[in-house]
């Protein structure tokens, strides 16, 4: 098993990112994903993104308040080229108007694949998802 995680600086509160991170139906926050829909609520819970056929299904597995972490996998539609994919999100203060956001995941690459091209994906993917975290939050 592989495992990767990407860590930035955000600056925003920890609550205010957190308040982002735990509401884990609403990702307004991702350009183009407004159809995005739920099934359910809590650990459990679905957000499904994409059309019909060709849908991203990710399942909240867990929420930690006291730790500021959520953690999820993607069991069908996985756009990265693995499978056993688990990621967490945890929140970390760094002052009164900073935070970090630690973005780990753990899976195992398909085997037309390298590690280290997947480590690259998804350290990309990451980059990307939390530079529309910092524009959402107006936090640079």
């Amino acid at each position: 098993m592989a495992n990767t995680a990407v860590k930035e600086e955000i600056g925003a509160s920890a609550d205010r990112l957190w308040a982002l991170v735990v509401d884990f139906g609403k990702i307004d926050w991702i350009p183009g994903a407004e159809g995005a829909r739920t099934e359910g609520k809590g650990p459990g819970m679905v957000r499904i993104l994409g059309a019909p056929g060709a849908e991203i299904r990710e399942r909240l597995e867990s929420v930690d308040e006291a730790r500021r972490q959520i953690a999820y996998t993607i069991p069908v539609g996985n756009p990265l080229p693995v499978t056993d994919y688990r990621a967490t999100m945890t929140v970390h203060a760094r002052g009164a108007d900073r935070s970090e956001l630690e973005w780990a995941c753990t899976f195992e690459p398909k085997a037309d694949v390298s590690e280290a091209d997947v480590t690259a994906q998804v350290h990309g993917l990451y980059g990307m998802l939390i530079g529309w975290i910092r524009d959402k939050l107006g936090a640079g």
